[in-house]
C-alpha cells in the first residue's frame, strides 16, 4: 500500500468558514466541557477561541458529526491533528473499544431448518424413504400389513419418535436464539491530505483483518486529514493487541514507501543518464 504524500484531495463536503447558521455546535461543545468540569475549559480564558480555531480548520460536516455524548473527542481530534505535523509520526492513529454489538447467530439456514421438518429428512441414505401415510398409494405400496399385536409397540415407537422430534426442534430453536457479541472499535487516523487516502487507509485496516462499518473523513484547510473509522473483526475488547497489529501494518506500509521511492529514484537517474 502506498502512503506517499501528495497533493491534498478533500473527501469531505465543501468547507464553510462561517457560523453554522441557526445552530453552532461549538456552543454546545464548549458548554458541555465547562459543565463536566474540564480543567482546560474552565481555567483557560482563550479556550473558546481555541475551539473556534479547531472547527474553522474543518468542514461544517465535522461539526454535525460530533457526538455530543463524547464532546471530549473534539480535543482528541485536535491533538491528533497536531501530532500529524511531525513527518516521522505520520500517520498518527488512536484506537479504542466502542461497544459490543449483539446479533443472533445464524446457526441454521432457514431452508435447512424447514427441510429438517420434512419427511425426507429421515432418509439415512441406505434405507428406503419413509412415505407419509396420506401419500401411500399404488405408487408407494406398504411393504407389510399392519399387525394388530404390534399396536402397543407402535405406540411406544411413535412416542419416542415424537420426543426425539421435540428435542431436535428445541435444539434448533436454541441455536437460532444464541446471541453473538461482536466487539467494535474506533480507529482515528491523522496525516497529510492526499489523493486516494481513504482507499489507502481502508487497505491498511483490511491488512489487519478489520471490517469497516463506518468511515468519516475530513480535510482541514491547511492540508491535513482526520479519518474516523468504526470497525469490527478484532475478537476482543482489549486494544493492546490491536495497537501492536496496527504498528506492524504501518511499519510494513512505510517499508513499501521506501522501496517504491528507491525504485523511482533509480529510474530517474537512469533516464537522466541516457
Amino acid at each position: 500500500m502506498d502512503l506517499t504524500e501528495g497533493v491534498g484531495e478533500s473527501s469531505s463536503p465543501p468547507r464553510s468558514f462561517g457560523s453554522f447558521n441557526s445552530y453552532d455546535v461549538r456552543n454546545d461543545v464548549f458548554n458541555r466541557l465547562v459543565e463536566s468540569g474540564h480543567e482546560q475549559a474552565i481555567s483557560n480564558p482563550d479556550f473558546r477561541d481555541f475551539l473556534d480555531s479547531h472547527f474553522n480548520r474543518l468542514p461544517a460536516s465535522y461539526g454535525l458529526d460530533v457526538n455530543m455524548d463524547r464532546v471530549e473527542d473534539v480535543l482528541l481530534h485536535h491533538k491528533l491533528l497536531a501530532l500529524a505535523k511531525d513527518p516521522e509520526r505520520r500517520p498518527v492513529y488512536h484506537i479504542r473499544f466502542l461497544e459490543n454489538l449483539c446479533t443472533k447467530a445464524d446457526a441454521i439456514d432457514d431452508k435447512q431448518y424447514i427441510n429438517s421438518l420434512s419427511p425426507q429428512s429421515f432418509d439415512d441414505g441406505d434405507s428406503e424413504k419413509v412415505v407419509p401415510s396420506h401419500k401411500r398409494s399404488r405408487d408407494h405400496p406398504v411393504d407389510f400389513e399392519p399387525c394388530f399385536k404390534l399396536e402397543d409397540l407402535n405406540l411406544d415407537v411413535r412416542k419416542n419418535s415424537k420426543c426425539e422430534d421435540d428435542i431436535h426442534l428445541t435444539e434448533n430453536f436454541t441455536k437460532r436464539q444464541e446471541i453473538v457479541h461482536i466487539p467494535t472499535h474506533e480507529v482515528i487516523f491523522s496525516t497529510t491530505d492526499r489523493p486516494k487516502l481513504l482507499s489507502q487507509l481502508s487497505a491498511l485496516l483490511s491488512d489487519i483483518g478489520l471490517n469497516i462499518r463506518e468511515a468519516h473523513v475530513f480535510s482541514t484547510t491547511d492540508g491535513y486529514s482526520l479519518s474516523v473509522f468504526v470497525v469490527d473483526g478484532w475478537p476482543v475488547e482489549d486494544t493492546d493487541g490491536l495497537n501492536k497489529a496496527m504498528e506492524k501494518a504501518v511499519a510494513r506500509s512505510k517499508v513499501n514507501i521506501v522501496n517504491v521511492n528507491s525504485i523511482y529514484g533509480l529510474l530517474i537517474q537512469f533516464i537522466a543518464s541516457l
